[in-house]
């Protein structure tokens, strides 16, 4: 099997190869039929349909990973040893035939798909987790519960083939999501590095809390299955895949044997429920484990090729240099690979939210060797929350730059995860206790919530953020901590600030108020006053006008972050948003208007009816207006004559109603608008609504 033609030397180079001696590859063989058939005498224990039928079929797994593994030749031992298992449990040698065919090349032709698109038995990357659920598992299991499935019900002569093929399917399917990954993990601790004792204890510890967690929450009756998760992403997180299988495999067993005997959460219910339950449960927790696992894989072997990428780039430049026998050549040069690293790694631009100014800045120092760790960046969320970083790595050139790099994508993964402060700066606390940085880290986080005009934040060791809000211009000194990974443990606490409209929050790094001659306070002091005299300009006028001011004659003796955001007013003006045709910012479009409308004094009512209709004509153009290209989206309202005038305008080209299905979104906007007008033409589609309001204030 090595050298078949068509199949990826990445994968020539991690087959574990047999000898070609005859005897050992039946040895093989036979050991392999014997798993599959211990498997099989599980999977029938936990049988919910004429006790043959099982939601878990383990010897899927076992025959994908042993033809993943050991190669296709494998498959006399896994077609023996399900023929062994089917006779007795069939209604003749004809069904028990045709049911160890199906058994057996449906796992043989989800290994031959794998190898032909390139999978790594490794799971490292989410190309392989996506290949295996969908390939191996979702796709291929078809063949053996349609054979399987039809078989049975010819044989029993039963009405129920949906059922028996539901369960038969997601049965199979199951086995290979659970048990082919942790059989796949196995040769992974001879391969990969040996894990210390230390992490050993912790993979332990994981697998006793697993199993004590799954057990409770599925012999008990309140639905806890969901308290299983984080167990299982903090494995993945710490231990990839050789911590996640055992996990994920350990929660599925336990929570199919509580399915079959009707406990906890399964108890009293049909077979149809249990099985949504089941089956929803397991499929969460095999996505959960080994999607994390890889991701978390992928980054750490993206952040070691940058390392790498850099140790290379420097290696270079100090070669070069030393032939030339020019030492200040070879400092510029780094200067200018740690600027390059840095600002190719900070935000190109700032991201377009309705309702709400961000600006940026970002100064290189402009002494040569100067070049440090500053960075800033902005982060749309779930639920329309904004989260905004600034950090600052101490020291200069390329190791800081790099070690910025690595503390962006952290912050990013970490926010995502839960985007609370406190929980972010907890885990890039441990974050830089783990990482090889000697290097002291600050690092200021905001977490800005539109909906409830709040900002929340938590400060490690870095400048405070000013909030600049007329007469209450004043720094935000709460939330305090030391700096990253200085202490081994440190509980980090949040602080919650009002931001209302027109209010103006400044982050910033230490080169904007740190001067030789002067104290650090001075510069604060001169910050606080210069932003109180522009408070009214344009928030990137504001930027410019600091960055202007604040350095002493012109000279940046460090690297500047600066970075401001500000709630729009927008009471009083017609409300206007352009923004691209695109699901994802649809949410933000709909908070502005329900925003614009409040601060109008519209009532909950009206606005609840104004904001359902403006969202379902913006979904519109959304799925008909550009297709497969991208577009634009235009959203105006305004008050007039007590009534509110909205207007939601693109460019594209719709199709035919006939065509495109649906016409439910417009009979609703209808029914929620006092008048609806809609215009065609060449250059686009018009949807005018007006709505007759009553004014609350």
């Amino acid at each position: 099997m090595a050298g078949r033609a068509g199949v990826p030397s990445i994968w020539t180079a991690t087959r574990l190869r047999l000898p070609a001696d005859l005897g050992r590859r039946a040895a093989a063989g036979v050991l392999v039929g014997v798993a599959y058939y211990l498997g099989a005498r599980l999977g029938l224990s936990l049988s919910l349909v004429e006790q043959n039928v099982t939601p878990l079929w383990p010897p899927s797994g076992i025959a994908l990973a042993a033809f993943l593994v050991l190669g296709r030749s494998m498959w006399p031992g896994v077609a023996l040893a399900a023929l062994a298992v089917n006779l007795p449990i069939s209604a003749g040698f004809v069904p028990a035939l045709l049911t160890a065919f199906g058994n057996t090349i449906a796992p043989l032709v989800a290994a031959t798909v794998l190898e032909r698109t390139g999978f790594r038995r490794q799971l490292d990357r989410l190309r392989d987790v996506l290949g295996i659920v969908f390939l191996g598992a979702l796709a291929s299991m078809t063949i053996s519960a349609t054979i399987g499935s039809v078989t049975f019900i010819a044989s029993q002569r039963t009405g129920q083939l949906a059922s028996a093929w539901a369960v038969w399917w997601t049965g199979d399917a199951m086995g290979v999501l659970t048990v082919a990954p942790f059989l796949l993990c196995i040769p992974l601790f001879r391969e990969l590095e040996p894990w210390p004792a230390a992490r050993w204890f912790e993979a332990a510890i994981v697998l006793a809390l697993t199993t004590a967690v799954t057990m409770w929450t599925t012999y008990t009756d309140p639905q806890l299955m969901f308290l299983v998760l984080p167990l299982l992403g903090w494995a993945a997180w710490r231990l990839q895949l050789r911590g996640a299988a055992p996990a994920a495999l350990t929660a599925s067993l336990i929570a199919t044997w509580s399915a079959t005997h009707g406990l906890g959460p399964f108890a009293g219910r049909s077979l149809l429920a249990q099985m949504l339950t089941l089956q929803a449960f397991n499929a969460t927790v095999a996505l959960t484990s080994f999607l994390l696992a890889a991701l978390v894989s992928e980054r750490m072997r993206f952040i070691g090729a940058l390392m790498a990428a850099a140790a290379e780039l420097e290696e270079r430049v100090r070669s070069r240099t030393a032939q030339l026998g020019l030492e200040e050549a070879r400092a510029h040069r780094e200067h200018q690979i740690a600027e390059t690293l840095q600002t190719n790694l900070l935000p190109d631009r700032m991201p377009d939210m309705p309702g709400v100014a961000v600006a940026a800045r970002y100064v290189p120092a402009t002494a040569d060797l100067h070049v440090g760790g500053d960075w800033y960046d902005v982060i749309q969320l779930r639920g329309g929350l904004i989260g905004l970083v600034i950090g600052d790595v101490a020291g200069h050139g390329l190791q800081a730059a790099a070690a910025m790099a690595q503390l962006r994508m952290a912050v990013r993964a970490y926010a995502v995860r839960d985007p609370s402060p406190a929980a972010v700066l907890h885990g890039l606390h441990e974050l830089v206790r783990e990482l090889p940085m000697a290097e002291m880290v600050t690092l200021l986080y905001v977490l800005y919530d539109p909906a409830a005009g709040t900002v929340r934040f938590t400060n490690a060791g870095h400048p405070p953020a000013l909030l600049v809000d007329g007469d209450d211009t004043r720094y935000l000194d709460g939330g305090l901590a030391p700096p990253l990974g200085v202490l081994a443990h440190w509980d980090h606490a949040e602080e919650t600030q009002q931001l209302r409209p027109g209010a103006t929050l400044l982050l910033y790094t230490d080169g904007l108020i740190e001067k030789r001659t002067e104290s650090i306070q001075d510069g604060l002091d001169q910050l606080l006053t210069e932003a109180s005299a522009v408070a009214g300009s344009d928030l990137g006028a504001l930027c410019d006008h600091l960055l202007k001011a604040l350095p002493e004659d012109g000279q940046v003796a460090d690297d500047i972050a600066l970075i401001g955001l500000r709630p729009l007013v927008l009471a009083g003006t017609p409300l206007s948003l352009a923004v691209p045709a695109d699901a994802r910012v649809l949410f933000q479009v709909r908070h502005a208007l329900r925003r614009w409308l409040r601060e109008s004094g519209i009532g909950d009512r009206d606005a609840g009816e104004i904001t359902i209709a403006c969202g379902e004509a913006c979904s519109n153009v959304v799925r008909h207006a550009y297709g497969a290209s991208s577009g634009d989206l235009q959203v105006e309202a305004r008050l007039l004559d007590g009534a509110v005038e909205l207007t939601v305008r693109d460019h594209g080209r719709w199709r035919r109603p006939a065509d495109r299905g649906g016409g439910l979104g417009l009979t609703l906007i209808r029914g929620l608008m006092t008048s609806v007008d809609v215009a065609t033409g060449l250059n686009g589609t018009t949807i005018r609504m007006r709505h007759t309001v009553g004014i609350t204030r």
